[in-house]
């Protein structure tokens, strides 16, 4: 197969980068604190569990909502309220303080609100800027920011949280992170407003979805693994670590060292990946990251931990960079698909949704019976290994590519 020249990122590609870039700075800033901030109040596992697993399960309600928006008045619109939601989110936090932990279920919909609007947007835009001759690069950049706002913004938040009393700290943070989220609102105002053509059309999207002649169709089931882990890494790890070390300050450092090894291994990555490695790199990647669990069961501890979540971030760019952009190129096939591309994010959406609620209820199973180092362990090899299913699946789509 000949490989397609590979072509620069244009403006409007730039300026999403650029808000993705501060969007993932506030969430970077405050996203694993607010985690460390709900068990500090509670100490209570299963409290964060359904603080996740609300925004969870709002998210598909509002991809279905907001996919009718996205199509009827613009993408750009769902990425404002989305992030306008997301500031919303701390602001109550801010408010409520210490009976944050007794509004769970409203925060967690309100969080969800703003993920689900934000990245429907996002992602509609993503695919009409890119193609597949820049996705791979695309992918790579954004994955590198994301890892450079991961790198800085812990640590000072750590830091910051670490010298003041009480929750102090946290409050300093959380309206960090507001002041940020209006910045990247200001930086959607200089993306192009496009309206999608054409009706809603999730009926026939559907019928793509469940036919096993449909490339679609195994994407779609390889999503649902991929969300099996992330619903869970986002912010069980990091808590694991506050949790074993009670230092916000060692949980800064965590979150330093795993977004500096994702940062080389998403530049690298970036620059080596093509259409034709895709298989193998996502073969390499769901391995490898069930590989680093398996120290948790010699010893539990800081170190080990460490192990698990620099392991994952070095390795997870190999399996989301190919998948990610397995998944959109699936999605451009064809001009029929293309143009219900608001239909396929949805469901794409969907999928992910699917699989980060199974993971959720795993997490509250273990924790609500046996929350011992062994069952913590065992849950996150189980979370890592399914993503080999994704591999196994997409394995349908690159056998035509080949």
């Amino acid at each position: 197969m000949r490989t397609r020249p590979e072509v620069p990122l244009g403006h409007q590609a730039k300026l999403l980068l650029a808000m993705n870039g501060l969007f993932l700075v506030a969430v970077a800033l405050s996203n694993t604190f607010v985690n460390v901030y709900l068990w500090k109040i509670k100490n209570d596992f299963s409290l964060i569990g359904l603080y996740n697993l609300m925004m969870y399960v709002t998210m598909p309600v509002v991809f279905y909502l907001g996919g009718i928006m996205v199509k009827r008045v613009d993408r750009v619109m769902s990425i404002r309220l989305g992030v306008a939601f997301m500031a919303l989110f701390y602001l109550v936090v801010l408010l409520l303080g210490k009976a944050a932990a007794d509004y769970i279920i409203v925060l967690g919909i309100v969080l969800g609100i703003g993920q689900g609007l934000y990245w429907l947007g996002y992602n509609v835009m993503y695919f009409e800027i890119t193609g597949p001759e820049n996705r791979d690069r695309f992918n790579g950049v954004n994955g590198f920011l994301g890892s450079g706002a991961g790198m800085a913004a812990p640590v000072l938040a750590g830091w910051i949280i670490s010298r003041m009393e009480n929750f102090t700290g946290y409050k300093i943070i959380f309206s960090v992170s507001l002041g940020i989220f209006l910045a990247a609102v200001v930086t959607s105002f200089f993306i192009v407003s496009r309206k999608a053509e054409g009706n809603y059309d999730l009926k026939t999207t559907w019928k793509d979805t469940i036919s096993e002649h449909s490339h679609w169709h195994w994407v779609s089931l390889a999503v649902i693994f991929q969300g099996a882990r992330e619903g869970l890494i986002t912010f069980f790890l990091g808590l694991l670590i506050y949790i074993v070390t009670t230092s916000e300050m060692v949980l800064g450092a965590y979150t330093f060292a795993i977004s500096l090894f994702g940062l080389i291994s998403f530049y690298y990555v970036g620059k080596w990946m093509s259409k034709e490695k895709r298989e193998k790199a996502l073969l390499i990647g769901a391995l490898m990251m069930t590989l680093t669990v398996l120290p948790l069961f010699l010893k539990f501890n800081v170190y080990t931990l460490f192990i698990v979540g620099i392991g994952g971030a070095f390795f997870y760019p190999f399996y989301g960079i190919a998948l990610t952009s397995s998944t959109f190129d699936v999605i451009g096939e064809s001009k029929e698909k293309a143009v219900r591309r608001v239909e396929y994010v949805v469901f794409r959406e969907w999928a992910l949704n699917i699989g980060r609620v199974g993971g959720l209820l795993f997490f509250l199973w273990v924790v609500l019976k046996n929350p011992s180092h062994n069952m913590l362990a065992f849950l996150l090899l189980v979370v890592n290994a399914v993503q080999l299913m994704s591999w196994v699946f997409m394995r349908h789509v690159y056998s035509h590519q080949r």
